[in-house]
C-alpha cells in the first residue's frame, strides 16, 4: 500500500510539474520569453507563485526548462525529416521546408525560440539547440555525401541561413507572412543552398585561391 501510495505521489508530482511547464511554454508562445513571468505563468496554470516556485528554483530556470523541452521536439521533427532523405539534395529541402513551414505555423513560440533576448540561461540552450540542428544535418550529409564532404561547415550555414531569413517572417510586429511569401522563401533558400553544396571542396581536394590584387 505505501509502494502505491508513494507512485501515486510521484505520479501526482510529475503531472503539477508538466501543468506548470505547459502554461509557461503557452505564455512564451503568446508573449515571449519577456512575458514569461511567474505570476503571469501562475495565472496561465491557475495556481499561485509559490506553487511554482516549489517545483523551479528560480525564473530562469523555468525557461530554461521550457526552452530545452520546446527545442528537444523540434530537433526530435528535423531528425526524422532528414533521416527519411537519400539525397543531399533531399536534405537540404526536407531541412529548409521542415523549419520555414513550422515556424511560420508557429510564430510566436519560433520567434522565442530563434530570435527574441534571452537570460544567459536560455542562451546556453539555443547554443545547445543550434549545435543539435548542425549534428543532424552534418550527420544526413555524410551519409548522402561521403565522409570527405565538410558537412559541419554546410550545416551551420545552412542553420544560419535559414534563421536569418526568418528575422522578417517572425517578426511580431509585422503581419502573418502570405503564403506566397512562404513559399518564396521555401523555394529560394533551398535553391541557394543546393548550390552551395557543390561550392564547398571536399576534405581531400585542393582550396582555390582567389588570385592577389593587381
Amino acid at each position: 500500500m505505501a509502494h502505491r501510495d508513494s507512485a501515486r505521489a510521484r505520479a501526482n508530482t510529475a503531472q503539477r510539474r508538466a501543468r506548470i511547464e505547459y502554461a509557461a511554454r503557452f505564455v512564451v508562445a503568446d508573449g515571449g520569453f519577456a512575458a514569461a513571468s511567474i505570476n503571469a505563468v501562475a495565472r496561465a496554470a491557475a495556481c499561485s507563485p509559490r506553487h511554482i516556485t516549489s517545483f523551479f528554483d528560480s525564473r530562469d530556470e523555468l525557461l530554461r526548462t521550457v526552452f530545452a523541452n520546446a527545442a528537444g521536439h523540434e530537433l526530435e521533427v528535423v531528425t526524422e525529416a532528414v533521416d527519411a532523405c537519400g539525397t543531399p539534395d533531399e536534405v537540404v529541402g526536407a531541412v529548409v521546408e521542415v523549419f520555414i513551414r513550422r515556424s511560420v505555423a508557429g510564430r510566436g513560440l519560433a520567434y522565442a525560440l530563434l530570435i527574441e533576448d534571452v537570460p544567459d540561461s536560455v542562451q546556453r540552450e539555443r547554443r545547445a539547440l543550434r549545435r543539435g540542428y548542425v549534428t543532424v544535418i552534418a550527420a544526413a550529409l555524410k551519409r548522402t555525401l561521403g565522409l570527405d564532404y565538410p558537412a559541419e561547415v554546410f550545416a551551420r550555414s545552412l542553420v544560419g541561413a535559414i534563421a536569418e531569413n526568418l528575422v522578417d517572417l517572425l517578426d511580431p510586429a509585422r503581419s502573418n507572412p502570405s503564403a506566397l511569401e512562404v513559399e518564396w522563401h521555401i523555394s529560394t533558400i533551398a535553391t541557394y543552398a543546393r548550390a552551395a553544396l557543390t561550392a564547398l571542396p571536399r576534405d581531400n581536394a585542393p582550396i582555390a585561391v582567389a588570385p592577389a590584387a593587381g
